[in-house]
């Protein structure tokens, strides 16, 4: 299970949208970033990721510190994550916080839901893994 989450991460910093849409579910996808939400992974994907990562050079998105539990078909992980980007009009150098529930179909995992937050990296955080 904690592998659905690092190839998440994994297929959103190389922009891979064909990856991203067999790991995410579909219409059930509920995305939560800071105070907002996306429904759907054509939301997601239209609305907020894809004019993101356009906008993103030299993009850097890992995870770390994951915490997985697995209850039958259903599964939820608390991670760490770092986030790097440089942006037309600035660089952007974060951390953050995160969880996700997942859900197994058939041999495989399935990301339902994401809630995560960041903040801009300080002195004693860890570094990008």
């Amino acid at each position: 299970m904690t592998q659905a989450i690092r190839a998440l991460f994994a297929a959103a910093e190389r922009g891979d949208m064909a990856a991203l849409d067999s790991l995410y579910a579909g219409d059930s996808l509920i995305v939560m970033e800071g105070a907002g939400i996306n429904r759907g992974w054509t939301d997601y994907r239209d609305h907020h990721l894809a004019p993101e990562l356009k906008e993103f050079r030299n993009f850097r998105y890992r995870p770390f510190e994951i915490e997985a539990r697995v209850s039958g078909t259903m599964a939820w992980a608390n991670f760490r994550y770092a986030l790097m980007a440089d942006l037309p009009d600035r660089k952007v150098d974060a951390v953050g916080r995160g969880t996700a529930i997942l859900e197994r179909r058939g041999n495989r995992w399935i990301v339902r839901l994401t809630h995560t937050a960041s903040r801009a990296r300080r002195a004693g955080d860890p570094p990008m893994p």
